[in-house]
């Protein structure tokens, strides 16, 4: 049984359902029925001894008014604000104390995302220059942390917001068959109740299991930085946004072509490169590499979608 679906001993199913955040959940998604009901339906009440029902894991972190007290492991945000970037730093670096961010499911993310953005708004990076990150980007890592994480395991998801980076720590490994490897092609979720009650309401904080990552990856480049980077460790995950720049389309295809020598590059593999998606943005670089003799196009192609272009 996944861990989501544990029974919580110390609460009841009253308390659950005069919860006004599970009164709002059921009015937003409109269904007519009984809160105890609706609960039973979502496989969100467990047997604790005999037939006796109680809330589960699951049902406490979504609609407790007061999860972090209830549950018996850790389950808040802490955030902290790092005026360095050595991950060796020392208390004169915080710029205050960490904040521990505390409240049902949704009320956690949107709560750590205002307080993420407030440290974020205005920040300079090491060197001086704006610290900018894609907001979607930031909500879809602090969504998958929630989601995902192992609660079984005393302790909070930390974020870490350095003057290079920004770094996410969840509890437990990757589940099931994921692997950093496989991230962006497989799907598996730790906690398949908690993705869909949240994918259930009309705007939800999340995309199905999967897309979030895509996401991500694609904000990032949008906005010229590098994909996350992730490491998974002997008991928690971490995905780091480092803000580093992409090369330029000019230094990739240069750099392409230097270490294949023997190979050529075509504006869809550019594309796939470097994730730029205008196809014209592409084919001006080349017609002006082309102009200052750095690449010439293969052989003699009859239309422009069969250009090979080599280094010189």
């Amino acid at each position: 049984m996944a861990y989501e679906r544990q029974a919580v001993a110390n609460t009841d199913i009253e308390e659950l359902i005069e919860s006004e955040i599970l009164s709002d959940y059921m009015m937003r998604i409109s269904t007519t029925q009984t809160p105890e009901k609706f609960l039973k339906k979502q496989r969100l009440l467990s047997k604790l001894e005999g037939e006796m029902l109680v809330p589960n894991v699951g049902c406490v972190v979504l609609f407790d008014e007061e999860p972090q007290a209830t549950m018996d492991t850790r389950c808040a945000i802490k955030i902290y604000r790092l005026l360095t970037t050595d991950s060796n730093y020392k208390r004169e670096h915080l710029l205050e104390m960490p904040v521990t961010i505390n409240g049902s499911l949704e009320i956690l993310i949107r709560n750590a995302i205002k307080k993420i953005k407030s440290y974020l708004d205005g920040a300079k990076l090491h060197d001086g220059s704006k610290m900018t990150y894609p907001s979607e980007a930031i909500k879809e890592i602090l969504v998958n942390a929630v989601i995902h994480r192992d609660y079984s395991l005393n302790d909070d998801i930390h974020v870490k917001i350095y003057d290079d980076r920004i770094e996410v720590t969840s509890p437990g490994k990757l589940p099931g068959y994921m692997t950093i490897n496989n991230l962006y092609e497989e799907r598996f979720s730790r906690n398949p109740n908690l993705v869909r009650m949240l994918h259930n309401l009309p705007e939800p904080l999340n995309h199905d299991i999967g897309e979030g990552l895509d996401t991500v990856k694609n904000e990032l480049r949008k906005a010229g930085l590098v994909e996350p980077f992730f490491e998974e460790n002997e008991n928690s995950f971490v995905v780091t946004l480092n803000h580093k720049k992409l090369s330029s389309i000019e230094t990739v295809i240069l750099e392409y072509l230097s270490q294949n020598p023997d190979s050529y590059i075509t504006n869809l593999l550019i594309r796939q490169l470097t994730g730029e998606n205008d196809v014209n943005k592409v084919k001006g670089v080349l017609k002006r590499l082309r102009k200052e003799n750095k690449i010439e196009v293969v052989g003699s192609p009859s239309r422009a979608f069969d250009y090979k272009y080599r280094l010189i």
